[in-house]
């Protein structure tokens, strides 16, 4: 069960958020890899340049506040083959099941964010209002594709027009 975490400052929430994106990243691509049914391996795909693109939102603040000044590469590197990790959880679930984890738990993530968004330097706000929608995006996906939507990608879609045209 997926709980929200509470971050006793703006700069440790930020961390905890950039790093998961970073985890993201490894997750995603790995079950992209392992996908035999196309259709469920370009969502997979799609997700993971969902959280490329958030985590390279990020990555000025990271730097900024303190919490990306580390080797370009190694951090990272190890971030990702973490989450890369935990993706063989997930295998385990099957489809259905990891849409439900989707749709019915990650809705934690939007209450960890809004305490982020609280506790945040309005600088910062727009960059954890990107945090938020790109939860939704996956939580809307899931929704629609448990649903039986023809059209349930188009979430996935919306979001990195949006996040790129940022």
């Amino acid at each position: 069960m997926i709980e929200a975490k509470v971050f006793a400052s703006f700069a440790q929430g930020f961390r905890a958020s950039y790093e998961d994106e970073l985890r993201g990243e490894g997750f995603f691509a790995a079950l992209a890899a392992l996908e035999p049914i196309p259709r469920r391996a370009e969502v997979w795909r799609r997700m993971l340049a969902i959280e490329h693109v958030t985590t390279q939102a990020l990555l000025s603040a990271a730097q900024a506040l303190g919490v990306a000044n580390h080797d370009p590469q190694a951090l990272p590197q190890a971030l990702r083959a973490e989450g890369a990790a935990e993706a063989d959880d997930w295998r385990a679930l099957g489809w259905d099941g990891a849409l439900l984890v989707m749709r019915d738990e990650f809705p934690a993530y939007l209450t960890e964010f809004d305490g982020l968004l609280a506790q945040s330097p309005p600088a910062y706000a727009p960059l954890i209002d990107l945090l938020i929608r790109h939860e939704v995006a996956f939580i809307d996906f899931a929704t629609a594709e448990l649903a039986g939507q023809a059209d349930s990608m188009a979430v996935l879609d919306t979001y990195l027009s949006q996040a790129r045209a940022a």
